[in-house]
């Protein structure tokens, strides 16, 4: 079964439950087959998330002010990374994400806000 704009949004809503640095879930865009998330860290740190039903795509980032610090997209089926210290480049992924893919972003979002003193 496709992941759906149901499934990202019930991700978000038990990130913004169990996640301790989550502070508010808001979304900013919803169409009959996309749908936009950000997930609050602080006004200006939040991950946002993007999923166009459709095409599949899947885009999850990391943004600091109106910048991605780290991000990790789904685009035609291949996953590939952002990482922190080069966030315009893309390198495949060598592992999806598994069967929820904003929480398992949210754990690799961790460990970056730790190791970059973000928090």
């Amino acid at each position: 079964m496709p992941y759906s704009r149901t499934d990202l949004e019930t991700e978000a809503l038990e990130a913004l439950e169990h996640v301790w640095f989550i502070q508010r879930v808001e979304a900013t865009a919803r169409t009959e087959y996309t749908l936009t998330l950000r997930l609050y860290i602080r006004p200006d740190l939040f991950v946002q998330a993007f999923l166009g039903e459709r095409s599949g795509a899947l885009y999850f980032a990391l943004i600091e002010g109106s910048r991605r610090i780290y991000g990790v997209d789904r685009e035609s089926g291949t996953w590939h990374v952002h990482p922190y210290d080069a966030p315009d480049t893309h390198l495949p992924l060598t592992e999806a994400p598994g069967p929820q893919p904003l929480l398992s972003f949210v754990a690799d979002v961790e460990s970056v806000l730790l190791s970059h003193d973000l928090l």
